[in-house]
């Protein structure tokens, strides 16, 4: 295990209820609100007039943005953060799933900053300007997936480059408060709560994989994170109201990026990568919907190069028979995520997304450009990870 130093400044209000803690919570931090959030689901639901409420009735004004969608763009980050600064809003908040939430991030730095999100994300071959300013935010998840609510990172789409990258700014994008509420998730449907449960697991996934061994503490973190998606999951998919395991899934979602699980690991990051150069070219395909098409794949791999992480998995989540060794392991621990990922509805490979096979040296070449080379791969690894996918 690697030295490590856990910093978390996020105020976070967990549990049933919470919700009517945003005015005062946003009283705290600022004068008038720029809410950022999607086009529709809040406002069906009545909680984004339900949230301006809550802070007229405390004093606090709000401006709202409701054009963020799936795979936040970065003309979406520009265009509030420009109607952020016409209001004259002191603070943001992120009301909705990790889109709204992550363009909530980027409107932060651009409305205080200045100049275009673009120019703040950092590529291989491409520096990032620097971050002066920053105005406080408050997140409000509506979704159990990606953790932005507990985490200083971000993650934004280029449609005109067909890039998706990601911010990392522990000084200035930490939010100052997140109100997690699971109530606010019970009226996700099936198909996006499962693709927030395969997200969740793999945001533990990624490092308990790549990294030290020894580790044995955020090992048992990582899986009681996986086992917990996995088995509120299978209670959630058969009753999408079930109000207690929403509540394991939003605790799993925040615990799983907050810091702990993944100290004094040293790993690196590469279904995230992988899936991020997919669904640069294809928006229509969910974050979660690409990282189950993917992860069956990446296990293979895995397995080959360093086998002993796949084996524990393995035997600690799908508990492979007695007297299995090696391959057969690794083999049983695959065949147990298929089960996993197809039981609650998803594909779990890139054919049953209608994604081409010709496609794949593609989103090869976008990872090298957007990331680098992850971890021990080659472009022609990438490549067959990909092809092993279809």
């Amino acid at each position: 295990m690697k030295n490590f130093a856990i910093y978390n400044p996020v105020k976070i209000l967990f549990g049933a209820g919470e919700i009517n803690s945003a005015g005062k919570e946003a009283k705290l931090i600022g004068k008038k609100a720029i809410i950022v959030t999607g086009k529709n689901s809040t406002k069906k639901s009545g909680l984004l007039d339900k949230t301006v409420k809550l802070l007229e009735a405390s004093g606090v004004g709000s401006a709202v943005y409701a054009g963020v969608t799936p795979n936040p763009k970065n003309t979406e980050v520009d265009g509030a953060s420009a109607l952020a600064v016409k209001e004259g809003c002191d603070m943001v908040i992120g009301l909705g799933g990790g889109s709204a939430m992550d363009a909530a991030k980027g409107v932060s730095i651009v409305a205080a900053s200045g100049g275009k999100l673009w120019d703040y994300i950092s590529m291989p071959n491409k520096k990032a300007a620097q971050v002066t300013k920053a105005l406080p935010i408050m997140l409000i998840p509506t979704l159990a997936a990606t953790g932005s609510e507990g985490n200083p990172a971000a993650v934004f789409s280029n449609p005109a480059l067909n890039q998706k990258a990601g911010m990392y700014n522990p000084g200035k994008i930490y939010p100052a408060v997140s109100i997690v509420d699971p109530e606010l998730t019970l009226t996700v449907p099936a198909k996006q709560t499962a693709e927030g449960i395969i997200d969740v697991i793999m945001h533990v996934l990624e490092e308990y994989l790549t990294g030290e061994t020894d580790c044995d503490l955020q090992d048992r973190m990582t899986e009681g994170v996986i086992l917990t998606c996995m088995e509120s999951g299978a209670v959630v998919m058969k009753n999408l109201s079930d109000s207690h395991a929403r509540a394991q899934i939003s605790l799993a979602s925040t615990i799983a990026l907050q810091g702990m699980p993944n100290s004094g690991r040293g790993g690196d990051w590469v279904v995230h990568p992988l899936e991020h150069a997919v669904t640069a070219f294809h928006d229509n395909i969910a974050h979660g919907a690409g990282i189950a098409a993917i992860l069956p794949s990446y296990l293979k791999y895995m397995g080959e190069i360093k086998p002993d992480k796949v084996i524990q998995l393995s035997d600690r989540l799908f508990n492979a028979p007695a007297g299995t060794s090696g391959q057969l392991k690794v083999d049983f621990c695959i065949e147990g995520f298929r089960r996993f990922i197809t039981s609650i509805g998803l594909k779990d490979n890139f054919h049953d997304l209608d994604v081409n096979i010709n496609e794949m040296e593609k989103f090869a070449d976008k990872v090298i450009e957007t990331c680098g080379m992850p971890w021990k791969l080659n472009r022609d690894r990438l490549v067959k990870i990909y092809k092993d996918a279809f």
